[in-house]
């Protein structure tokens, strides 16, 4: 897959296998090849676009939805609290749209990612995204979290769950020692469940992301910003 770039920095992935119709006119397919990578190609109009070859950010970007998806800004608090890296075991629960399963499966590739899903209709939603966009080391099982974790010695469980306090005596059984299990919630009060029943087993602390972006013509925020999107508890198991 390619990524067009316009003058005004809208992005268009495409495949490459056929023409792209843009704002400023079309793309033939002929410009869309490997060679061109890093270059700039015009359309029929004249209109110059730089062509790259896309990262996970903009497959996330460009998926489709269906349950409300993860920011970017979430997900990197959870890898980056996690310590998550090639080859971790992780697991994570309520794959939805599996914008956060594409992201955490490219930090930890070449290892597999293991999905639990519960509704058929976002799991295909999800198969969907990774397989348009060439994702493989994810497996969907579609299976309740709630009865039970399958996998052992994991290094990180992701809950994006109505009821993640339900998990902890799983997540405890299921992770090695020094593993962690997250939890994104749309309520602080799913939060205050979640770490009431952690207990002494495990470390934890919950916060949210504020994302504001800056205006560096005028060097002054946007008075728009993604704000409040969900609460995130990590909590790290210490002893059994």
């Amino acid at each position: 897959m390619y990524l067009l770039i316009d003058e005004k920095g809208r992005r268009y992935l495409v495949k490459g296998d056929k023409d792209v119709h843009t704002n400023y006119g079309v793309i033939t397919a002929d410009k869309l090849t490997e060679e061109n990578t890093g270059k700039i190609v015009e359309s029929h109009q004249g209109r110059k676009y730089n062509l790259i070859k896309p990262n996970i950010l903009d497959y996330m970007e460009k998926a489709k939805r269906g349950p409300q998806a993860m920011t970017p800004k979430d997900c990197a608090i959870i890898s980056g609290f996690t310590d998550i890296h090639t080859g971790s075991k992780v697991l994570e629960a309520g794959v939805g749209s599996g914008i956060l399963s594409m992201y955490l499966a490219n930090l930890i590739a070449p290892a597999t990612l293991t999905s639990y899903e519960i509704r058929q209709d976002f799991a295909e939603i999800a198969e969907a995204n990774f397989k348009k966009f060439g994702i493989e080391n994810i497996e969907i099982k579609m299976k309740d979290i709630y009865t039970g974790i399958d996998e052992k010695e994991l290094d990180l469980i992701s809950l994006d769950l109505p009821e993640p306090w339900l998990v902890v005596e799983h997540a405890k059984a299921a992770l090695k020692i020094g593993g962690y299990v997250s939890s994104y919630s749309p309520s602080i009060e799913q939060n205050k469940k979640f770490v009431d029943v952690l207990g002494e087993a495990f470390m934890h602390d919950t916060l949210e992301t504020i994302q504001r972006d800056w205006d560096m013509e005028v060097v002054r925020p946007f008075s728009r910003m993604i704000a409040h999107t969900g609460f995130i508890t990590i909590a790290r198991l210490v002893k059994r």
